[in-house]
């Protein structure tokens, strides 16, 4: 019988994928939101999740581009910024709350996106077994 959850021989497993992105993304929201509630805490520094694609090394896959017209890939997208950029009030906090909206709601819009492109799939491979 055929098991969605086991990749393919010598493919990726797309659901664990998916499944790894968004709670990763579920993970980034709730840092985030730590942020915004402590926007007034004296000393707190804004704190961030190591971007998403560290974790696709656990993948035995490999992201690469294909064709010279594919769109190269941004790396460190959500590293930290120095701290000595970022402004800081009287009492030391260093949150940004217009930065973190900016990214609470680019993560709302990654969650979209990857819950339509897993519905999509699943879409799919249920089409190809006929269900």
């Amino acid at each position: 019988m055929f098991d969605a959850s086991r990749p393919a021989a010598g493919g990726v497993d797309l659901f664990g994928l998916a499944q790894r992105r968004m709670e990763w993304l579920d993970n980034r929201e709730q840092v985030l939101a730590a942020n915004i509630a402590n926007a007034d805490t004296p000393e707190y520094v804004a704190k961030d999740l190591a971007p998403f694609e560290s974790m696709l090394s656990q993948f035995e896959g490999e992201l690469a581009t294909t064709s010279e017209r594919h769109i190269a890939g941004k790396s460190g997208r959500y590293q930290k910024s120095d701290a000595s950029s970022e402004t800081q009030s009287l009492d030391g906090n260093r949150v940004s709350l217009e930065t973190q909206m900016q990214l609470v709601a680019e993560t709302a819009d990654e969650q979209r996106l990857a819950t339509n492109v897993y519905s999509s799939y699943r879409s799919m491979l249920n089409s190809v077994l006929g269900k």
